[in-house]
């Protein structure tokens, strides 16, 4: 009974340290899906990387200047938001072709596209002086214009972000309004951009409903472009914000991200607002997750504003992540102390079991030999508990040091170094080789000829791990020992090995094939090893 009332209190603790309140529905789905593209990152990039590498290809091979002109420009537009130096070196390309070709709408969606990419890294001075030589008159065709609007609206907002001058930033505000109205006197109600800024006069003046609702009605059109439906449900988040409605702005939110991360987005605003309102709602290891991508892909992609905005609150995240992890240690501790009750209840209950052996012994000495190996067994009961209690505090002293180690990183606020540390797999790749050390150990003390009685079930030249020094196996045996042990699926051995499922399934054929029996009959006999005969 005592035994059962600690398994009870042990088993409601651990699911109490596994649930937190998790969000539902639509949130949960989109965030879902945000956390599964973080995973997809390389495969995205060589998607990314592809797709460059054929419009390279095609440039090369334009027989007319503007047809060159015109890969030129999706190469930029690639690169726009996923490499600064590489849409940079396309932006002047551009305007240097363009001028050898002598029209005056290309020299100024050259020029544009440069204005751009200085704003994204905070050189407003440089964007302003591009933008002013630029040449806009009555033959500036109104997709062009509204081009050169929104530079400007983007120019007037940047420099509103990092200005502290209250007066200053109304007097930018007044310049953003009135660029947006001109986009209006440009731009039809089927440009994509109608909408977005439509949507911004709303939320300004108080109105978000009637803001979603313009923005809705541009989504029933039907937008297929990722980039698109990101900026739509990067509007729709804000006006959802506005509302006071948090779990619907942090959907749209994500869906833009995942939009930005999908097509190899660097510098993407809305993953950087996701990773805010998931640390307010109390999603530390989200937040955490998509700041540090957020950070990485900004400091790659030069994207200054999107590292400016990442500095304003990764400190938190930060320090929230460091709560979080203090926590958990005061769980393992408590999880620790349970063990050790568990373990005085199974002391006490073989000092019991002792007493009726005794009795037993004295009563019929026919059991004599059962009552021995019932007593190593108990004996190696003692010493793998034992093992367990000095293991829970290796681990505990572990995660002391390592909880340490992030503060001091932490405090120097280097968020390259911190970013680095957390990252890095050194620290968990050298306990995993303890862990190693320490299963070949114990493993080999309850089975001591595991390797000669495998061996003896393989062809003789193809035997393993026979000249290993003593105390040790190989990885080969390692997964034969874990099977031995229970532990049958690829996918568990694969994590507890740090190898991949594919290598694992190799060892394995590769060792049923050098087996002298059947594939069923050698998994008998590989379970069999350590048991007693009947």
């Amino acid at each position: 009974m005592f035994h059962f009332q600690i398994s009870a209190l042990l088993t409601v603790l651990l699911l109490w340290m596994g649930s937190s309140a998790s969000p539902s529905g639509d949130l949960e789905s989109a965030l879902s899906k945000l956390d599964q593209i973080l995973k997809d990152e390389k495969a995205i990039t060589l998607r990314k990387e592809a797709r460059l590498d054929s419009l390279r290809t095609c440039m090369e091979a334009a027989t007319s200047a503007r047809e060159r002109y015109g890969y030129m420009k999706q190469l930029y537009t690639e690169f726009a938001r996923y490499n600064l130096d590489s849409a940079l070196y396309y932006a002047h390309k551009k305007e240097d072709l363009a001028k050898k070709i002598g029209d005056q709408a290309l020299i100024n969606d050259a020029l544009n596209d440069r204005a751009d990419r200085y704003i994204i890294s905070g050189m407003y001075r440089y964007a302003e002086a591009v933008l002013d030589s630029m040449v806009i008159d009555s033959n500036t065709s109104s997709q062009a214009l509204v081009n050169y609007h929104r530079s400007l609206i983007s120019l007037h907002h940047g420099l509103k972000l990092t200005n502290k001058d209250p007066l200053f930033n109304a007097r930018l505000d007044e310049k953003e309004h009135y660029y947006r109205n001109l986009i209006f006197n440009a731009a039809d109600s089927t440009v994509l951009y109608f909408y977005t800024y439509t949507h911004e006069n709303l939320i300004d003046q108080g109105r978000p409903a009637e803001a979603r609702r313009e923005l809705e009605r541009y989504l029933s059109i039907g937008p297929t472009s990722p980039d698109e439906l990101s900026i739509l449900h990067y509007c729709l988040a804000k006006t959802y914000k506005a509302q006071g409605d948090e779990d619907k702005a942090l959907t749209h939110y994500a869906i833009s991200a995942w939009y930005d991360l999908s097509e190899g987005v660097r510098s993407s605003r809305s993953l950087i607002k996701t990773a805010l309102m998931t640390m307010e709602d109390g999603q530390t290891r989200r937040a955490f997750s998509y700041i540090t991508r957020a950070y990485d892909d900004a400091t790659q992609a030069d994207a200054r504003v999107c590292l400016e905005e990442i500095s304003g609150f990764m400190p938190e995240v930060i320090a929230s992540y460091e709560k979080l992890s203090s926590q958990r240690y005061k769980d393992v501790l408590l999880i620790l102390l349970l063990l050790a009750l568990l373990l005085t209840a199974s002391i006490i209950s073989l000092v019991i079991v002792r007493r009726y052996q005794v009795k037993i012994v004295r009563l019929n000495r026919k059991v004599n030999s059962a009552n021995r190996k019932l007593s190593r067994s108990v004996q190696m009961m003692e010493s793998t508990l034992g093992q367990y209690v000095t293991m829970f505090t290796s681990h505990i002293n572990s995660l002391e040091e390592y909880r340490s180690t992030i503060r001091v990183v932490a405090k120097s606020k280097d968020m390259e170094e911190i970013t680095r540390a957390l990252r890095s797999d050194d620290y968990i790749d050298a306990k995993r080789e303890t862990l190693l050390t320490e299963f070949d150990r114990a493993f080999l003390e309850v089975f001591p000829n595991f390797v000669e009685q495998l061996n003896a079930l393989l062809k003789e030249d193809q035997r393993i791990g026979q000249n290993l020094p003593a105390g040790k196996l190989s990885n080969e045996l390692r997964i034969f020992a874990l099977i031995r042990l229970g532990v049958v699926e690829s996918a568990d051995i694969s994590r507890f090995l740090k190898k991949s499922p594919s290598t694992i399934y190799n060892y394995r054929v590769k060792l049923r094939n050098a087996s002298i029996y059947s594939n069923e009959e050698f998994e008998q006999r590989l379970m069999a090893i350590g048991k007693p005969h009947e």
